[in-house]
């Protein structure tokens, strides 16, 4: 059992010194292994030695090999579990230090055993009419932190009790000869691996804790233990939502290399889905090297940060143009039907930037990021159809936002929630959440559809819930399902559906919910240019100069000027 005393006065640092010389023992193993290899070969082969001694020296010679290569391998292992365990004891032993110290700070004793006392009143605090308003609060946070203490010293323990075992299994293993074979040490690596993971996630919040939370944890932490899980563990970081903008960053920075290396190197030629996201990495590291147009690269004003990449599903990404932690604004675009990485870092990021600029005034004081943290549907598939993808991106999208709040600094910042054609519903979805979509304002333009009846429904207000549809728009006016299969269009709705086609059956009814330019939806519609069929879907924010005012209304909302924008009766 690690006690309070061991803890506090441990010394972690030195199993990494240790874990650094199983690695050079590792090294002087490997340069061993390949000069008995080297020289032995050249003897049984070399010389043109047949017959069945030259069979049994290379069945001998096969085995030394695997045994060589296992011992290298353990050691490698060796090195891996005390480096891990040193890191994890250096997380339980921050927590506990740092409750320690708020403790002492706070005037509450802390005893060798790690009880927190919680002193009683002085005679003069007993006859304090104010004292008895102020005691219980005491009391209270003086429990608080005997928690802390205890759940610092709860990780220590597990963590010694996972990693004492391994090294009795390790210690077996090489007393028993069984340690140093090959696929047995290969086994064990992996072990290994999967425990250090196991001991750095048990001094980490749990998975599914509350954003606050996790921000407060990494708080708590020292600027050099917040740097070291950077550099050793930035495939933790970079999605964690309450883990600071520019930490994410950092993180993602560092694995998009790793992400390009491992796609590079995977059995070529590549399937079509590994291509796509290789193809999307790529993309996003040529628009964080300036290669793009619209900049991005080392230096830009404002800055790209990186606050979002994942290889899951058809692979993730969030840019943001400027620090949401900081700015006054924020303004989060969800990207619709056939979004893919690549699209992400390229047309989509542009277009977060031209949101930004068209804040205004406002602009300086904007974040404006592209948001792909879901599967959108494709064209090749019937997800398109249903609301399925919506509603699972919904919930990251929702976590993410609250992340966002969590780690904003200051004031906090008006957060505009944007959606486009697929995303809009996405964007309804998370605002039809139990609790609601930690943001200040809704803007859906190119909609399907939202899930809902009126904007009532979705839990900014109707007063905050923006619309702009382009009545050229063929995906904002899709028939009802009820009229789809009235006309016969049936699940081939998304061909032959012309602007206003096929609404017989529910005039102001969409493929997901009312129509949310509808009058009877209850949302402020702004104008837009109605464009034509082809092009006025991809107008909303400006592209080639096109929509109207849909970009700079767009842009007045997020500024937190929605008073400005020019209206449009609903239709």
């Amino acid at each position: 059992m690690v006690d309070f005393a061991a803890l506090h006065d441990a010394r972690p640092a030195g199993l990494g010194a240790a874990a650094d010389a199983y690695d050079a023992l590792g090294r002087a193993n490997s340069a061993h292994h390949e000069a008995v290899r080297d020289g032995v070969r050249w003897i049984v082969h070399g010389g043109n030695w047949t017959g069945s001694a030259a069979e049994a020296a290379t069945r001998a010679l096969e085995r030394t090999d695997g045994r060589l290569d296992g011992s290298h391998t353990a050691m490698q292992g060796m090195g891996i579990l005390l480096r891990d365990a040193a890191e994890a004891f250096e997380l339980a032993q921050a927590k506990l230090l740092e409750a320690v110290e708020e403790a002492t700070r706070a005037g509450f004793p802390v005893g060798a055993d790690g009880a927190v006392d919680c002193p009683p009143p002085g005679e003069a605090d007993r006859h304090d009419p104010d004292y008895a308003a102020l005691g219980a609060p005491r009391q209270a946070r003086a429990r608080a932190l005997a928690v802390r203490i205890d759940g610092a010293l709860a990780e220590a323990d597990a963590a010694d009790r996972q990693v004492a075992s391994l090294l009795d299994r390790l210690a077996e293993g090489a007393r028993s000869g069984f340690g140093i074979n090959r696929d047995a040490a290969a086994t064990r690596l992996d072990s290994i691996n999967g425990l250090g993971r196991k001991l750095i996630g048990a001094g980490w919040p749990a998975d599914d804790a509350p954003a606050d939370q996790v921000h407060s944890w990494w708080q708590s932490l020292t600027p050099a233990e917040q740097q070291k899980l950077i550099a050793d563990h930035p495939d933790l970081l970079g999605n964690r939502d309450g883990i600071p903008s520019a930490v994410r960053d950092q993180a993602n920075r560092i694995v998009l290399p790793r992400l390009l290396d491992a796609y590079r190197h995977k059995p070529q030629p590549l399937s079509p889905a590994d291509q796509q996201k290789l193809d999307g990495f790529e993309a996003i590291r040529k628009r964080l090297a300036g290669e793009l147009p619209d900049g991005g690269g080392p230096g830009s004003d404002p800055p790209l940060l990186l606050i979002g990449l994942g290889e899951q599903g058809q692979g993730r990404a969030v840019l943001s143009w400027g620090d949401p932690d900081t700015a006054r604004h924020v303004s989060a675009l969800v990207p619709g039907l056939n979004s893919t990485l690549a699209g992400a870092a390229g047309g989509d990021t542009a277009t977060a930037l031209r949101i930004r600029q068209a804040a205004g005034s406002e602009a300086s004081a904007t974040a404006s990021m592209i948001w792909l943290g879901y599967d959108a549907p494709l064209l090749d598939g019937a997800s398109v159809l249903t609301k399925d993808r919506a509603v699972d991106g919904a919930a990251s999208y929702d976590r993410f936002l609250s992340g966002l709040r969590s780690t904003h600094q200051g004031a906090p910042a008006h957060v505009t929630a944007v959606g486009h054609s697929y995303g809009s519903l996405l964007v309804g979805q998370a605002a039809q959440r139990p609790g609601g979509i930690a943001a200040d304002d809704v803007v859906l333009v190119g909609s399907p559809g939202v899930g809902a009846d009126h904007a009532s429904q979705l839990s900014v207000g109707a007063d905050h819930v923006y619309v702009g549809s382009a009545m050229a728009d063929p995906v904002s006016r899709l028939p009802s399902k009820a009229d789809a299969v009235a006309t016969g269009l049936g699940a081939g709705v998304l061909g032959p559906v012309g602007a206003g086609a096929g609404h017989r059956v529910d005039p102001r009814g969409l493929w997901f919910g009312q129509d949310p330019a509808g009058a009877g939806f209850g949302a402020r519609r702004f104008k837009v240019d109605d464009g034509t069929p082809t092009d006025s879907h991809d107008n909303y924010f400006g592209k080639n100069g096109k929509g109207g005012d849909s970009l700079a209304n767009i842009g007045r909302i997020v500024g937190g000027h929605p008073d400005q924008i020019t209206r449009e009766a609903g239709r």
